[in-house]
């Protein structure tokens, strides 16, 4: 079913809004949650909270794309799961954020970065610069949060590869936060 008919359900408060989007996006959104919290229990709940996510924000809310908007509930979802664990399951986050630290200037977390609006403007027109390969690995990396071998093996990469675009990347993103004198 396509996203415009699913959001007129969400719309119209019919239930099938949820079960055409679990058809569409279930397995999207368990990958998305799985990678970021690791235990298979703490995605399924978190993929049940996304639609009743979706289904308390459409309407008002009417998304322009589908997936972006299930996958940023799914994400924050998962984040909020990972504030509530361990210290031991929140290291795994903590390692992709250390990763951007040397992105950012110092005095900020990234979090609190990545949320702002001039940063976002300024990562899409970054975005726009990239190679479609740099792209790809940089978003499964820090959007996803594959592992450099899922990165490797979904793009039939080598590991060496998958973490010198990575390196390159996180050098070019720093030299264009610096050129565009944004401030965090």
């Amino acid at each position: 079913m396509e996203d415009e008919k699913i959001i007129e359900l969400f719309f119209a408060r019919s239930q099938q809004a949820i079960t055409e989007t679990a058809d569409k996006y279930g397995a999207y959104l368990n990958e998305v949650a799985f990678r970021l919290v690791r235990s298979r229990e703490d995605t399924e709940e978190i993929v049940n909270d996304t639609y009743l996510g979706a289904w308390n924000a459409i309407p008002p809310q009417r998304p322009q794309v589908l997936r972006h908007f299930l996958s940023r509930i799914t994400r924050n979802l998962s984040l909020n799961r990972l504030d509530l664990a361990s210290a031991e399951k929140r290291r795994h986050q903590q390692v992709l954020l250390d990763e951007l630290e040397e992105c950012v200037p110092a005095g900020e977390s990234v979090e609190q970065a990545w949320e702002s609006r001039e940063i976002g403007r300024s990562l899409n027109r970054f975005f726009g610069t990239l190679d479609r390969e740099a792209l790809a690995v940089f978003l499964c990396r820090y959007y996803d949060a594959m592992t450099g071998k899922e990165i490797a093996r979904r793009f039939s990469l080598s590991e060496r590869r998958v973490k010198y675009l990575l390196s390159r990347t996180r050098r070019q993103l720093k030299l264009h936060l610096e050129k565009e004198d944004v401030i965090l």
